[in-house]
């Protein structure tokens, strides 16, 4: 007995799925969701990725920049508040006078600014035209130091 293949028998079916949802909730759930959900993700792990990978080896300070933020990324209080000034950055990336410069000074390349900037603790905070520096550690008065110039 002479066996005989049939062409095509062994080919998966190709026919479309249909979804059990209507085509509006399936665009959003296939399309849409994920966008949301890796800008959602993005939000919250972009300022630690920048907290602990960037600032490493800052040649110099920024004259230019509103302030100059010192912290280390093992500190909780800078922890807290640097995401804050991650997106006031982000969001006043063409205004060079709004931004903060940020320099981690547990890195062994800048640490040579805490004795030059008289660094006692982080955060801190130090306009570079008047000299003045400050210990921030609460949102409210980071957000109002970024908006006016002086913590409440």
């Amino acid at each position: 007995m002479r066996k005989t293949r049939i062409k095509g028998g062994n080919q998966p079916n190709k026919q479309k799925k249909t979804s059990w949802l209507p085509k509006p909730l399936n665009i959003i759930v296939n399309k849409v969701l994920p966008v949301i959900v890796l800008l959602v993700i993005g939000y919250f792990f972009a300022p630690n990725v920048s907290m602990n990978f960037q600032n490493n080896d800052v040649k110099q300070l920024d004259n230019q920049a509103k302030a100059v933020m010192f912290y280390k990324a093992d500190c909780s209080h800078c922890q807290k508040v640097y995401p804050t000034v991650f997106w006031h950055n982000v969001l006043n990336f063409q205004n060079q006078a709004k931004q903060v410069q940020t320099i981690n000074v547990a890195n062994v390349n800048n640490q040579h600014y805490i004795p030059e900037q008289s660094i006692e603790s982080t955060p801190t905070f130090k306009n570079l035209k008047t000299g003045r520096a400050f210990v921030i550690t609460d949102k409210q008065q980071l957000k109002q130091y970024l908006e006016k110039g002086e913590p409440k």
